[in-house]
């Protein structure tokens, strides 16, 4: 007998630096309806240690769905009533068009790398 049974493959990382007193959050893979919670929680639990000063480096990131941008907007949010900031770095022109399609470019400051971010 063959098991149908699909299997779930949850394809995303997330690391972390500290680099010039700024977090750099830098997912990798997929933020989509199945990784999107994760990364919404990951978030969530660094701005509630007291981490408000966030550049999020989406280089390695392959794909985000609008369930993906929701967790951008609720930690965008919660970073500005704690008088933080967060920017973007390294959006390929796929993910800039995500953004830029659901108007989310110009809610954040967006740089083309991690270094352009941490200086500007």
């Amino acid at each position: 007998m063959i098991n149908s049974k699909p299997e779930v493959n949850i394809i995303m990382n997330i690391a972390e630096a500290r680099q010039g007193g700024k977090l750099v959050v830098s997912p990798s893979g997929r933020i989509d309806s199945q990784t999107s919670p994760v990364f919404d929680r990951h978030l969530s639990a660094v701005i509630d240690r007291g981490d408000v000063n966030l550049v999020i480096d989406l280089t390695n990131l392959d794909y985000i769905s609008s369930t993906g941008l929701s967790a951008f907007l609720s930690a965008a949010k919660k970073i500005r009533a704690a008088g933080g900031g967060m920017a973007l770095a390294g959006l390929n022109s796929r993910i800039r068009l995500v953004f830029e399609m659901s108007g989310f470019l110009r809610l954040f400051p967006i740089y083309p790398n991690v270094d352009a971010a941490l200086s500007g």
